[in-house]
């Protein structure tokens, strides 16, 4: 008979559900005012150079989140963390709404970067309670889910934009994160038990992360291959409304359908993980990257439509969304027990990229032809992620 019976600390794990819902917010807070850039425009009087740091400047926000949310994580705990940056979104979704002017308006979008902790979380806490197969499996599921923020969000942003005027969307957003952070509190438990001594320790691993190749080449496939939402979604609004005239919610139609590209992209990762390497996937997505700019540049010169160049846009996010969690796989198992740090770490590099190469797209489509700029600049972008993924030591 034992007279000590030792108390186990057990994972319990929060629904892949709730963790889908954090993840893709970030996304959807970044896409959903696409297409109301140009009234944003209009009703904060300045430029499209200037309202396009609503995405960029948002972007780099992201980056921060992304730089300290995971060792503050790993130091406190997956729970406290998600609900301290989610209140800070809900707080700044209010702010958006009521602000009179540019200049607190750009701070309250900047704020709303806070949302980015959901996917730096979800991330982790999958790593803390799978296997290396389990991991490539559940983000591959994870970002199913994920894709369909990028595919609603235009569209519900366009036709909020058509009814309510473009600060309506961010009454929606305020009440999106008042729900969200109501589903934390109820669902998600505490799943990393093995905490740091503090953040600074964490913080101190960086150099750890960037000197270890492991680490190294799969962010730089994952930070280029998702760099080219940077362009697309600074670059599609303008060519919707200068090239094509579209309206908010056509142009919402147009911009939401190269989700069910990445969204495909997913599934097939998330059937066939356990059968190809996660470099033969990273390889393949980013041909498979590059062919869809190739096509929207090749159709567009000979048929002038907007189904010509957004169409082909689907080839290109299917080969993100087999980028996507063959890489985060390899990054949150690229050191175990940092897995949050590199989770963040990761994904900071990832929105720095991101970022910028949605500023030069803002920069530099005014003074050249719109659709071919985009479509260049894609290619570019998608030729160096598969030569990053060609040097992957990945198996």
């Amino acid at each position: 008979m034992q007279l000590l019976k030792p108390i186990i600390m057990t994972k319990e794990r929060p629904h892949l559900l709730t963790l889908s819902l954090l993840a893709g917010t970030y996304i959807l807070v970044q896409v959903i005012i696409v297409p109301s850039l140009t009234d944003l425009q209009e009703l904060f009087k300045t430029d499209y150079k200037t309202i396009q740091y609503t995405i960029s400047g948002y972007l780099l926000g992201v980056a921060f989140v992304n730089f300290i949310a995971g060792p503050l994580s790993d130091r406190f705990g997956r729970r406290p963390i998600m609900v301290a940056f989610f209140s800070i979104f809900f707080a700044s979704s209010l702010g958006c709404y009521i602000s009179e002017d540019l200049n607190s308006f750009m701070f309250f979008r900047l704020c709303q970067s806070s949302s980015a902790a959901g996917l730096v979380l979800s991330r982790a806490i999958i790593g803390d309670f799978s296997t290396k197969d389990d991991t490539v499996r559940m983000l591959g599921l994870l970002s199913i889910a994920m894709g369909i923020a990028p595919s609603l969000a235009p569209l519900t942003g366009g036709i909020i934009n058509d009814y309510f005027g473009p600060r309506g969307i961010f009454l929606f957003l305020t009440f999106l994160s008042f729900l969200l952070l109501t589903l934390i509190m109820i669902d998600l438990r505490e799943t990393h038990f093995h905490k740091s001594k503090d953040i600074f320790s964490q913080i101190r691993t960086y150099p750890t992360l960037i000197t270890s190749l492991n680490f190294w080449l799969p962010t730089s496939t994952f930070a280029l291959s998702f760099s080219i939402f940077g362009i697309f979604f600074i670059g599609g609004p303008y060519i919707a409304v200068k090239v094509f005239n579209l309206s908010p919610t056509v142009m919402g139609i147009y911009l939401a359908s190269p989700a069910l590209g990445y969204v495909l992209g997913n599934i097939l990762v998330s059937r066939i993980a356990n059968l190809v390497s996660t470099k033969n996937l990273m390889v393949s997505g980013s041909l498979i990257l590059v062919l869809g700019p190739c096509s929207s540049l090749l159709l567009s010169n000979f048929f002038l439509h907007p189904l010509s160049f957004y169409l082909p846009i689907l080839i290109m996010t299917f080969g993100s969304g087999i980028i996507w969690p063959a890489s985060n796989a390899e990054i949150v198992k690229a050191i175990p027990h940092l897995a949050g740090s590199a989770s963040g770490l990761g994904s900071a590099i990832m929105t720095l990229m991101s970022s910028f190469a949605a500023f030069l797209t803002g920069i530099y489509i005014e003074e050249t032809n719109p659709i071919d700029f985009v479509c260049y600049f894609l290619i570019l972008v998608g030729l160096l992620s598969f030569f990053s993924s060609l040097c992957s030591r990945s198996k």
